[in-house]
């Protein structure tokens, strides 16, 4: 007869069959994402649901969190994940979706868009997400409408992005500051809001074309950026106080 098995030998065994399992599972996670979304589109929400809840669940056991409302942005490499943050993202949007249509799970709902909110701010596709929530808004799709609008204004709010100035002045200059200041008194007034949602929509694409322009990175140092800093000198002052 073979030697008796350590307890310690029999625990490294477990732990790597542990670890086999998970990446096996970790490998085939799109999957189930895929699996919720025909779910969902065929108005199966339960069926939707349970895929969308395993494949969070694999990606808290991944990240080593107590459960899937734990998981943030920082566990991730927003270089190498940001696929991956997008769909994180959209998989907690469509699972809000449907704890909202049954009013005892309007809790869970919230955690979800909490989430939501978190994986869009400051994140690249911010505008896809901002325009994803308020077209479904528009549609008045929700019974908890006032969640899902606060979800809405919480990306604009939290957001420290202010594209055509952070690409003049820097995302730490004083007037970039002054007007993230701005945006907050905007925000406070629904046509402000509207101001800020397509200030953001058509400023990112512009930016986004401009970095690779030698030409633009001309204009906005010698022609936007002192005309930014003259209106944080006037107009601006008058306005944030």
């Amino acid at each position: 007869m073979g030697a008796p098995v350590s307890k310690s030998g029999k625990a490294a065994r477990e732990e790597r069959e542990k670890k086999l399992i998970l990446k096996h599972k970790f490998n085939n996670r799109i999957t189930l994402t895929r699996f919720g979304k025909t779910n969902m589109d065929a108005g199966d929400y339960a069926g939707a649901l349970k895929k969308y809840v395993e494949y969070m669940e694999i990606v808290a056991e991944v990240k080593e969190v107590k459960d899937i409302y734990s998981i943030k942005p920082h566990h991730f490499d927003p270089k190498k994940d940001l696929t991956e943050m997008l769909m994180i993202s959209h998989v907690y949007f469509e699972m809000a979706k449907i704890y909202d249509a049954v009013p005892k799970f309007h809790d869970k709902c919230q955690l979800c868009l909490d989430q939501f909110v978190s994986f869009s701010t400051n994140q690249p596709y911010q505008v896809i997400n901002s325009e994803l929530i308020r077209k479904s808004l528009k549609r008045s799709i929700f019974k908890n409408t006032e969640a899902f609008r606060r979800a809405y204004q919480g990306i604009f709010i939290n957001s420290k992005k202010c594209y055509v100035v952070t690409f003049c002045l820097g995302t730490e200059h004083p007037v970039t500051q002054e007007f993230r200041e701005l945006k907050d008194v905007l925000l406070r007034y629904r046509l402000g809001q509207e101001f800020v949602r397509v200030y953001y929509r058509y400023s990112s694409a512009a930016v986004n074309g401009w970095q690779e322009s030698a030409v633009m990175h001309g204009v906005g140092r010698y022609f936007f950026r002192p005309l930014l800093v003259f209106l944080s000198k006037t107009i601006l002052r008058f306005i944030i106080g």
